[in-house]
């Protein structure tokens, strides 16, 4: 696959009152976005077919005997997947509704052209681009090339530059030190480091020394002879005579006691391993990657890293950083763990759904890349249809929603009583929350955790309706 294509912020804004065009284009400008007007039906829909803009935003009410309806509905004839949110000063529940129904992605009710425009924009660009970037990504499936380094897969620039310099490096056979959070996939980049130098036709060991107590972990890594301590029964090699002419990736080296560290310094400066127990000295042709999820430098100064071993190891740092901060690899890597157990349930699953991903975007994942891969793992375990979506999400990954602690009426059976609360919970969390915020459903969502179709949604189920105050600024 090639570089992820990248769309422009081109939004196409489609209103009969030039001036109000004028003052919409103006404002979404200044924010940096990209815009092309058009002053009637015929005109937008052309520039749907000639520009193919990223998000559409029309007003509800335009020329006689058309409405944003229609255009709506004809814009998505045009492109399925267009994204329309339609905007009015005569907004109704109803009008909601039946936009969201035929398939708006943002319906906002102004009495006047302000700031507030920006919000839903901002959502409906971020939906449109991870849209079609799934849209691309479900089609190609094929992670090599630009995005990928052996079993690390990224998009983002920062991960293309370190992509780029681990290429560079490992054709040397510099001692090289990653750095990064747990689950970033520091073994992973160590592999790819083996796989694209000149050793990759022999050994790459993985230890994870700070799974080794200390009286076990010296002779794991250097070896023993017979009789050297108890249980000694045999003269064992170790690990890193086992990687020589290889590579031998030592995890979360900051676990490793002091006394091991001095036997491994002179590893790396002399060159020869010792057996525990033995007086012979045996050369070796190592290369040794090294990997932390904590700051060496701060391990150097906590007296947990010798100051002479880190400057062995650190001959080059390589630093993978967390998922939130590169959020942009989030559908790459989706796919990537989709492709790789995608056959491993009992349905064959085939595709995220564009809610799934935009979910996905407001996750922090704290346990960072192996936190996504084992939640896909789990959702093509637990698949019975071919596509992933938002219900078959765990419950912390979905959009946040308040507690409520209510008084059931025991006369009632529990099904009963439970659907009799949380349709009263929620008529009276909504209607709070309209005149806390004056009608502005976008500040209502917000607060709520959850997006503007489901307000509106709620509300017409709730039979809620609201007039909001014309002199107010929201």
């Amino acid at each position: 696959m090639g570089t992820l294509k990248k769309n422009s912020n081109k939004i196409l804004v489609i209103d009969d009152d030039k001036q109000v065009l004028d003052t919409i284009i103006k404002l979404l400008k200044s924010a940096n976005y990209k815009c092309i007007g058009a002053t009637s039906r015929a005109q937008g829909l052309e520039m749907i077919k000639k520009e193919d803009p990223l998000v559409i935003l029309t007003d509800l009410k335009m020329e006689t005997g058309t409405a944003g309806i229609d255009l709506l509905e004809a814009a998505r004839d045009i492109d399925p997947n267009a994204v329309v949110i339609l905007y009015t000063g005569y907004g109704t529940v109803p009008n909601a509704v039946e936009a969201f129904k035929k398939g708006a992605f943002d319906f906002i009710q102004k009495v006047k052209v302000h700031h507030d425009i920006l919000l839903p924009i901002e959502r409906a660009v971020r939906f449109a681009r991870i849209q079609r970037e799934n849209t691309y990504l479900r089609n190609t499936l094929d992670f090599s090339g630009d995005n990928g380094f052996y079993g690390a897969v990224g998009a983002s620039s920062n991960m293309k530059t370190l992509f780029e310099r681990t290429k560079r490096v490992s054709q040397t056979d510099a001692t090289i030190l990653i750095t990064g959070e747990t689950g970033t996939g520091k073994e992973v980049l160590a592999r790819g480091i083996h796989y694209y130098s000149p050793r990759k036709k022999n050994s790459f060991i993985p230890v994870a020394v700070g799974n080794l107590p200390d009286h076990l972990l010296e002779a794991e890594l250097f070896g023993h002879v017979r009789g050297s301590f108890t249980g000694a029964n045999t003269d064992k090699e170790g690990l890193v005579e086992a990687a020589d002419k290889g590579t031998i990736f030592l995890d979360e080296i900051g676990e490793v006691n002091f006394d091991t560290q001095h036997k491994l310094l002179r590893v790396l400066q002399e060159k020869t391993v010792r057996r525990v127990g033995s007086v012979k000295e045996r050369v070796i042709d190592v290369r040794f990657v090294s990997a932390t999820n904590e700051d060496p430098e701060e391990l150097v100064k906590k007296n947990k890293m010798r100051e002479d071993l880190y400057y062995r190891l650190n001959v080059i740092q390589l630093n993978i950083p967390p998922l939130r901060e590169r959020k942009e690899d989030i559908p790459i890597l989706a796919y990537h763990f989709l492709k790789l157990y995608k056959s491993t349930g009992l349905v064959e699953v085939e595709e995220i759904d564009n809610d799934v991903m935009m979910m996905f975007h407001e996750h922090d994942w704290p346990g960072n890349v192996r936190e996504l891969q084992a939640l896909i793992q789990q959702l093509i375990a637990l698949a019975t249809k071919p596509v992933i979506k938002v219900e078959d999400l765990p419950e912390k990954y979905r959009p946040s929603s308040k507690k409520v602690f209510v008084n059931a009426d025991t006369e009632l059976d529990f099904k009963e009583a439970k659907s009799r609360i949380i349709d009263e919970f929620e008529k009276n969390y909504i209607e709070k929350l309209l005149k806390k915020y004056n009608g502005n459903i976008t500040k209502v969502a917000d607060a709520a955790g959850l997006n503007r179709k489901t307000i509106y949604r709620l509300m017409e189920a709730r039979d809620i309706t609201f007039e909001r105050t014309r002199n107010s600024d929201d």
